[in-house]
């Protein structure tokens, strides 16, 4: 699997686990819902900056998006409501 499309995983399966919509993400990061959902996907690679502030907003270490999971049972679209 391609480290981008890990990275994406990883960004939507966090995303999950602190039951966050793509647009809660979007604006605790300050970037949009767009490119949020563009990362899921594995079609954009963040900077430095946007690593960090996605990792901020997630609660997890920035290495950790580059760590391949099994998350096959992830539906295939995450619509959570904020909390």
């Amino acid at each position: 699997m391609k480290l981008n499309k890990v990275f994406g995983n990883n960004v939507k399966y966090f995303r999950y686990r602190k039951k966050y919509s793509q647009e809660k993400v979007a604006e605790l990061t300050d970037m949009s819902v767009t490119y949020i959902s563009q990362l899921e996907l594995g079609h954009h690679t963040p900077s430095f900056e946007k690593l960090e502030a996605l990792a901020n907003a997630l609660g997890v270490e920035p290495f950790e998006f580059y760590v391949k999971r099994d998350i096959n049972k992830l539906p295939a679209r995450v619509d959570m409501t904020d909390n």
